[in-house]
C-alpha cells in the first residue's frame, strides 16, 4: 500500500510541501530540527490519529496556521487507488475523507494506511507499560481478523457498564453484564492467542538475522489466572471488584511479556539490544502482515543513524529491502543512509528550514 501522493501544510514548522515518493524507499535527511521527523509524525497522524512525538495533537499544529491538512493518494494491487484527507482545526475539530466520503472511524483510515513506526521512544515498548504491548498484539490482530475491531467495541461496552454497575455497588445487576463481557473477553483472548502464536516464529526468524546473539522469549498473559477460565476467576474477585469500583481480570489487563533468561528483557538488555529486539518486533509484524493479507505495510524510521550502529543498520535496512514494502528513512547525515543501504529504487530527499527538496541522482 504504498503512498504514491502526499500533501502536507499547516505541521509544525515544516513549509507547504507536495511530493511524489518512491514506491520502495525515500530517504529524508537534514539537521536537527530541519522538519524532517515532522514528514514521518505527518503520516502516522493519517494512519492512526495519533503521533509518535506528543501525546497532544495540537502541538503537531504550526503556530502560524490555524489548521492541518494532509493529503495522500495510495495505491494497492487489491484495495485499488484512493485518496485521504485529514483536516484539524486548532480547536479541536476533525474531518476525515476517503475518496470525498466522510469516515466515521480512524480504524478506516489504518486498514488502508497501515504503518509501523521505529523511532528514538520506540524501545519503551519493552520499558512501557502493558498497554503499550497490548495496542502491539491488537495492531497485528486488528490488521488481519476482520472481527476484531467489532469484539473489541462489544468488549468495552460490557466493561464501561460493568464497571458502572460495580461504582453503584448495584450487584444484582451484575450478571446481566457477565455473560457477555466474558463471551467477547473469551473471543478477544482466542484472537490474540492464535495471532501469537504464528507471530512468534517470525519474530525468532527475524531478530536471529539482526542480532543471532540476543536471546529473547515472548509470553502472553491474558489479564487473568492463566489456567482458570475467566468466568471462575471474576466469581471470586466479584466481592473485591464491588470494593474496588472496577473490574481486576479481563483482556483489558494483558500483557506481552518479553524476557531474557527470564527477567524482563528491559532489565538485562543495553540500551542498544532493546532497539534491536524492538526493531525486530516490528519487522516481524509487517513481515507477518504481508504474508498473511498479501498487502505491505509502510515503515516510518526516524533518525536511523543514532538507532543502531553499522552492524546492525545494514541488517535492518537489508529485511526492509527483502520485504519490498514502502520506507520512510530520516537521519541527520545522508552517507549514514546511502551507504549501508543502497537499493537500486529509491528517492533522496533534503529538508532545511522546513523546505523539502528532492535531489536529482548522485547529487
Amino acid at each position: 500500500m504504498p503512498v504514491r501522493h502526499l500533501r502536507i501544510s499547516g505541521v509544525r514548522n515544516l513549509q507547504p510541501l507536495v511530493i511524489d515518493p518512491h514506491p520502495h524507499v525515500n530517504f529524508i535527511y537534514g539537521d536537527n530540527g530541519s522538519g524532517k521527523t515532522s514528514i514521518l509524525e505527518a503520516i502516522a497522524v493519517m494512519a492512526s490519529g495519533k503521533s509518535f512525538r506528543t501525546s497532544q495533537l495540537k502541538h503537531v499544529l504550526s503556530h502560524d496556521h490555524d489548521r492541518m491538512e494532509m493529503r495522500v493518494g495510495l495505491s494497492d494491487p487489491d484495495l485499488g487507488e484512493c485518496d485521504m484527507e485529514s483536516l484539524r482545526l486548532k480547536s479541536g475539530d476533525h474531518l476525515l475523507k476517503l475518496n470525498g466520503s466522510v469516515l466515521t472511524s480512524q480504524a478506516e483510515a489504518a486498514h488502508w494506511l497501515p504503518v509501523q513506526i521505529i523511532e528514538p521512544n520506540t524501545f519503551k515498548l519493552l520499558s512501557g507499560s502493558p498497554e503499550e504491548r497490548r495496542a502491539f498484539i491488537d495492531w497485528g490482530v486488528f490488521h488481519v481478523e476482520h472481527t476484531f475491531m467489532d469484539q473489541w467495541k462489544t468488549f468495552r461496552k460490557h466493561l464501561k457498564q460493568r464497571n458502572a454497575v460495580l461504582k453503584q455497588k448495584e450487584a444484582e445487576w451484575l450478571d446481566v453484564w457477565n455473560d457477555g463481557f466474558i463471551e467477547s473477553a473469551e473471543a478477544i483472548d482466542a484472537q490474540r492467542r492464535a495471532y501469537l502464536s504464528r507471530f512468534k516464529p517470525e519474530f525468532e526468524r527475524i531478530l536471529k538475522q539482526l542480532d543471532p546473539e540476543i536471546g529473547v522469549s515472548l509470553a502472553y498473559y491474558p489479564g487473568w489466572e492463566k489456567d482458570s477460565k475467566l468466568a471462575d476467576v471474576m466469581q471470586r474477585q466479584q466481592e473485591r471488584d464491588m470494593v474496588l469500583g472496577y473490574t481486576q481480570s479481563g483482556p483489558h489487563r494483558a500483557e506481552l511479556r518479553i524476557k531474557c533468561d527470564k527477567q524482563p528483557a528491559a532489565e538485562i538488555l543495553s540500551r542498544g539490544q532493546q532497539k534491536t529486539v524492538v526493531a525486530a518486533l516490528k519487522i516481524a509484524q509487517g513481515a507477518l502482515f504481508q504474508q498473511e493479507s498479501k498487502r505491505s505495510t509502510i515503515y516510518l524510521v526516524d533518525d536511523l543513524a543514532s538507532e543502531l550502529d553499522e552492524k546492525h543498520r545494514f541488517a535492518l535496512c537489508r529485511l526492509l529491502e527483502e520485504l519490498k514494502c514502502q520506507v520512510f528513512i530520516t537521519s541527520i547525515d545522508k552517507e549514514k543512509l546511502t551507504d549501508v543501504w543502497k537499493p537500486v529504487a529509491s528517492k533522496v530527499f533534503h529538508v532545511e528550514h522546513g523546505n523539502l527538496n528532492e535531489e536529482t541522482p548522485n547529487e
